[in-house]
């Protein structure tokens, strides 16, 4: 409980800082810090922004403003009271549908894209709210990885609260379509491992122990290894 009035609890659906365990608060948190890396001097949107723990990350960095977007209307009263400032402000809106008549040089949509089921529309909307030459950073949850059964964005993912989930290549194809830019140096990795078939890969598992705790959550070059998550930086055109 807080001075909102409102508790946020970790349900697996979204992450909460402090409730979600150590491994996806280290995910969560890289990702953030990664995109930091571009924020100087840049206004930022936040889509998916949860309860809105990035804001002061990106204002740190040296990010001129940032807005955050959640489709959830309490993350959204909670993060407005605990972070909100002349340079900070969330607002209720969906993925496919928010404008809100501005333009952003950066846009970071992490571990969202596989909730939202007209994934196409999200990516068409994304690209009209950056300005020319801005960039997105999106990310996703590997699909050999995290659900190894499925063999195709059809397929019903492990994770309940998905709809579909990628792999890079189906990823950067989407994004191309949609006009943006995607250089091969320009997709990035955490929990990278080498092993990723299903049988061996849990032989592995049983001698060396879960690779998804050893592996870094640092986001680093996706080269001869495959991450649990990947993150694509495409730039609009």
């Amino acid at each position: 409980m807080n001075n909102t009035g409102i508790t946020i609890d970790f349900t697996g659906e979204f992450f909460v800082p402090g409730k979600s365990g150590e491994r996806i608060e280290a995910d969560h948190m890289e990702r953030y810090h990664f995109a930091c890396k571009f924020a100087q001097g840049k206004s930022i949107l936040d889509i998916a922004c949860g309860t809105g723990y990035s804001a002061p990350l990106f204002i740190k960095a040296g990010a001129a403003r940032y807005e955050g977007v959640d489709i959830n209307e309490k993350l959204v009263k909670y993060a407005n009271f605990k972070y909100g400032s002349d340079f900070v402000n969330y607002h209720v809106g969906d993925i496919c549908a928010f404008n809100n008549a501005k333009t952003y040089d950066i846009i970071t949509c992490f571990e969202t894209i596989e909730h939202v089921e007209n994934y196409e529309s999200a990516i068409k909307n994304l690209h009209g709210l950056l300005t020319h030459g801005g960039l997105l950073l999106i990310s996703s949850p590997n699909r050999p990885i995290t659900s190894p059964r499925c063999s195709s964005l059809d397929d019903k993912p492990a994770n309940e609260f998905h709809t579909q989930e990628f792999i890079p290549e189906e990823l950067q194809s989407i994004l191309k379509n949609y006009g943006f830019v995607v250089s091969p140096d320009d997709i990035y990795g955490q929990r990278q491992r080498r092993v990723y078939i299903n049988r061996i890969f849990n032989i592995f598992r049983k001698i060396f122990a879960n690779p998804d705790k050893k592996a870094s959550p640092l986001v680093t070059p996706v080269r001869d290894k495959i991450p649990r998550y990947f993150i694509i930086i495409a730039t609009k055109t």
